[in-house]
């Protein structure tokens, strides 16, 4: 069932890769080579439902136990590996399967006061580009059409809703994947083994 419930988010993952590619090439919005100001804040949240496809793959790599030992330790993103020269910078050690925030972060917009989608910009987005965020914000507010985070973490979250809703810190939601899916599999290990 973690198997079965890990591909639905992970192609999830992959529509929300599309929209966000074709916002960056219509409107030339962008992220710097190596940015990871966002990376770095303690704030980060996810469920754990979000972080199943990940969990699941540092268990079929045998890392599940380091990963969970890692997230215990950390304030920010275990994932997260800080340039040891440049602040600000860094990369994920789990790109390909970081969670929702991670991917729409900087290119989907909340709901403003009046149920208006508001695009979430970074300040690097800010300060640098004012220029093209100002022509990105002018586009939504005549139609353009831009992935919006309420909605896809709802459509996640139908997946399995009680996981699927419960946000919390990163490392945490990263805890309580591994544990679930390191739990489901050595049941369905056990049921496979037990003669009937």
């Amino acid at each position: 069932m973690n198997q079965e419930i890990a591909v639905q988010v992970f192609a999830a993952y992959r529509q929300m890769d599309t929209e966000t590619a074709a916002l960056r090439a219509e409107t030339g919005l962008h992220c710097p080579p190596g940015c990871g100001r966002c990376c770095e804040n303690p704030q980060i949240e996810a469920t754990p439902l979000e972080m199943l496809p990940a969990a699941l793959e540092l268990i079929q790599r045998g890392e599940a136990e380091y990963w969970l030992a890692q997230a215990g330790l950390l304030s920010n993103c275990a994932f997260y590996e800080a340039s040891p020269t440049v602040p600000g910078h860094g990369r994920c050690q789990m790109y390909d399967w970081r969670p929702s925030l991670c991917r729409l972060f900087g290119y989907a917009a909340a709901n403003g006061k009046g149920g208006e989608p508001v695009l979430a910009a970074c300040s690097w987005h800010e300060a640098v580009m004012p220029e093209i965020l100002g022509g990105v914000r002018d586009a939504i507010a005549t139609g353009f059409p831009i992935p919006k985070f309420s909605d896809w973490q709802a459509r996640i979250a139908s997946f399995d809703p009680y996981w699927g809703y419960q946000r919390m810190p990163i490392n945490q939601a990263l805890q309580v994947a591994l544990e679930r899916a390191g739990l489901a599999l050595a049941y369905e290990q056990e049921s496979s083994a037990s003669p009937d």
